[in-house]
């Protein structure tokens, strides 16, 4: 698996491209998962896109194939702002597409904000652009010490899906992610996100913009993606009824769908 060192600090991701001889283009598609899943949340997504876009999924640190957090420096979102810019230049992209979930869309909208000219599209699920909204965060650090890793993961995945919204090997798999997770790094995630304010750097963003957000997120209110989309140059908000924060996963296909169909309608190459 490929990697890149940023900061002193080892990120693994891998590369899948499917694309026919014939579609020639420089644009990838870049997957950003968030707290406590990897790079495999995004499986369901590949038959749509996978045709069409050379795909870059990423381990953020602590997660998946990569080392945890090693504290070097504060993490911050110019950390993954960075990894981005490192992948792309080792994998000879000149543009993006960025498709986040949960902190992993608040990173993509942050990149899109600082590298517009790079940016060509973005989509989100269950992301917020203003940390102080998320609601039960802060309490992650007091249960993590109480209960530990485990229980916070079981936890996690009350908040995530609906009963039966996904299938149990899918939900074990979750776990499994989850429990593999570093829990430092973790924390220290969750300590950007509730630091974070996107507000004042939306106007920034060129690129067109698709919110994907569940109807009974435990962490963002509708409220927020609705001011997001109000924020934007060129957003568009998609909300997904009677689910969990978890729809990059539990509503994968759906997700990928809309988002290939709107990178065709914004003539994303």
């Amino acid at each position: 698996m490929p990697e890149v060192k940023v900061d002193g600090q080892t990120v693994a991701y891998d590369r899948i491209d499917a694309t026919p001889p014939w579609r020639q283009t420089s644009t990838a598609i870049m997957f950003i998962h968030g707290v406590g899943a990897d790079r495999d949340i995004w499986c369901d997504w590949l038959p749509h896109l996978a045709d069409r876009y050379p795909i870059l999924r990423l381990d953020l640190p602590g997660h998946g194939k990569s080392e945890p957090w090693a504290g070097i420096m504060p993490l911050s979102f110019d950390f993954y702002l960075r990894v981005i810019q490192a992948v792309a230049r080792q994998e000879e992209f000149d543009s993006l597409v960025l498709i986040g979930e949960s902190m992993g869309g608040t990173i993509a909208l942050y990149a899109a904000s600082e590298i517009p000219e790079m940016i060509r599209a973005v989509a989100t699920c269950s992301t917020a652009h203003r940390g102080g909204t998320l609601q039960n965060v802060q309490s992650w650090r007091d249960f993590m010490t109480t209960e530990g890793l485990e229980a916070w993961s079981h936890d996690m995945l009350e908040k995530r899906f609906m009963p039966g919204a996904v299938e149990e090997p899918v939900r074990n798999w979750f776990h499994g992610a989850q429990c593999r997770s570093d829990g430092e790094t973790i924390l220290a995630m969750a300590d950007v996100l509730v630091r974070s304010d996107l507000t004042n750097k939306l106007e920034r963003v060129i690129a067109p913009v698709l919110l994907m957000q569940p109807d009974s997120s435990p962490f963002i209110p509708l409220e927020i993606p609705a001011e997001l989309k109000r924020l934007l140059r060129d957003g568009r908000l998609k909300v997904i009824a009677s689910a969990k924060h978890g729809i990059a996963c539990s509503h994968g296909h759906e997700c990928a769908a809309d988002t290939r169909d709107f990178l065709k309608e914004k003539a994303v190459a």
